[in-house]
């Protein structure tokens, strides 16, 4: 049993040192273009730190840009109508790596993981889409749809400029948002550290803010508000007829204009600050 176990241990340890001798791919600096084939796709996910470039065209495509001998470092694959985009083998150096992707109106999802950067530097009109981030990924998109639902976690940075009817947006784990957003209605919920700092107009603004998020909306002009706040949050809020609101423990809320106010709740150490524009 004893020589059993050492010829395990010995096999796992060469196996590691192996492992660990292989090197990473190096770019040789000749960099190639390269279009791709691929089938119908309805959802989009980014696994790995790739620059993405979206653009909107009724044909998708995508073509791979980097060194010539990564390419096939650079894995895009069709299954089951999910493109997914990443890296096969580990690229320790390049002079290019970014992905440009056509999308078209039949996108209804968006996923990155591992500091995936995505861009669009026009906008995207999609009926429909999703939106979901973790583990760093660096959002900068201009969408123009009738619903748009955004989830952030795990320190995503988002930058976006959304024209729709209705955006709903989960925001968590130390996530921040940004950007210009002109809705109908707009529902928000904030956690853990997340921050959400925007510009813009809706009619009716739902908002709930808990444990220590910070939302600033001086420049984001709404009708009709309801906020619940709760632990230490921070709100900003610009409510122009009437807001609801909700706040206990030690929640503080900033309110802009002179809306009817409403007070659902007020417990605790909770404030309410009036603030000019």
């Amino acid at each position: 049993m004893k020589n059993s176990y050492k010829i395990a241990l010995l096999f796992t340890l060469s196996i590691t040192v192996i492992t660990s001798a292989q090197e990473k791919l190096k770019g040789n600096k000749k960099v190639t273009t390269e279009n791709r084939a691929i089938s119908e796709f309805t959802k989009l996910e980014i696994i790995d730190d790739i620059d993405v470039f979206l653009v909107y065209n009724e044909t998708q495509s995508v073509s791979v840009e980097t060194d010539s001998n990564l390419q096939n470092a650079v894995v895009t694959v069709v299954e089951n109508g999910i493109l997914s985009i990443k890296i096969g083998t580990k690229i320790a150096k390049k002079k290019e790596l970014a992905v440009h992707l056509k999308v078209n109106k039949h996108l209804k999802e968006i996923n990155s993981y591992n500091n995936a950067k995505i861009k669009s530097n026009n906008s995207l009109i999609i009926d429909s889409l999703t939106i979901n981030t973790f583990d760093n990924s660096d959002i900068d998109l201009k969408l123009n749809s009738k619903i748009v639902s955004i989830n952030s976690k795990k320190n995503s940075d988002l930058k976006l400029q959304i024209l729709s009817d209705n955006i709903l947006i989960i925001s968590e784990e130390s996530s921040a948002i940004k950007g210009t957003f002109d809705s109908k209605e707009a529902i928000f919920t904030l956690l853990d550290k997340s921050t959400v700092n925007i510009n813009g107009s809706t009619t009716h603004f739902e908002i709930e803010t808990l444990g220590n998020t910070s939302f600033k909306g001086k420049e984001f002009k709404t009708n009709n508000a309801i906020l619940n706040a709760t632990n230490s949050s921070e709100t900003y809020i610009n409510a122009t007829e009437n807001i609801e609101i909700r706040a206990k423990n030690s929640a503080e809320v900033y309110l802009y204009s002179n809306p009817k106010i409403t007070l659902t709740e007020f417990f605790d150490k909770a404030s309410l600050n009036k603030k000019e524009l």
